[in-house]
């Protein structure tokens, strides 16, 4: 019986990686003196995938690999009035309101009832926690955990701190690498709602064959799949 319902945040609760892109649109036009649309996308994902390690996940390091990707890109030759610019496009994301995904609120009241529910979220501490407060959530959920990387060793650790048999255990994310696989792997259940857009660390070409995966299309169509399961 599946007893623990644990979901991931960004893009599976609210939205997240629309910002980005937007952001990086207009970091695009900041740049066009410099170099063609294509290129700028293409350094700056490869900037961010390299610094991944010394700046995790989040709007911070985001800013951080815009800017080296403006001073690379321009050959040293980006004004201080462009990074600036660039900073405050990473001030306004801190700063911008959040918006949660549709029936988000209804399911988590619905599943509250007869679930334990967990929310994993990978991040920035400081910013994960800001958006946490921002989307009033934080009273559905029994335990909550902010991590820098969400691996099979970081879920058994969570789960077997807070007394927990993984195959108990439901994840819930937009991520098939991050939220999926490494639950299955360790013997829970992972379910995948596809976000619009998908960043290019978190892009999975297969879907798993196991069966203990589901993908839906909404999270409206949760307690349903959990009422089916636990029959």
């Amino acid at each position: 019986m599946i007893s623990v319902i644990a979901f991931d945040a960004d893009d599976t609760l609210w939205h997240t990686e629309s910002l980005f892109v937007e952001t990086q649109a207009r970091l695009v036009a900041i740049l066009d003196r410099y170099a063609p649309h294509g290129e700028v996308v293409a350094r700056l994902q490869e900037t961010e995938q390299r610094n991944l390690a010394l700046f995790g996940y989040g709007i911070k390091g985001f800013i951080l690999s815009m800017v080296e990707t403006a001073i690379e890109i321009s050959h040293r030759k980006v004004t201080a009035a462009e990074i600036h610019e660039i900073l405050m496009m990473g001030r306004a994301m801190l700063d911008s309101p959040l918006d949660l995904l549709e029936d988000v609120v209804e399911t988590l009241a619905a599943l509250g009832g007869r679930h334990r529910l967990f929310l994993i979220t990978k991040g920035d501490l400081l910013d994960q926690s800001n958006r946490i407060e921002k989307s009033g959530l934080a009273s559905h959920f029994a335990h909550i955990e902010i991590v820098s990387k969400k691996t099979a060793e970081t879920y058994q650790r969570i789960f077997a701190a807070q007394g927990v048999a993984p195959e108990e255990v439901m994840m819930i994310g937009n991520s098939i690498p991050s939220d999926v696989l490494p639950v299955l792997e360790i013997g829970g259940y992972g379910v995948h709602i596809p976000y619009t857009v998908t960043a290019a660390f978190e892009r999975h070409e297969d879907l798993p064959q196991h069966d203990r995966f589901h993908q839906l299309t909404a999270i409206g169509e949760l307690p349903a799949l959990i009422r089916r399961l636990n029959r």
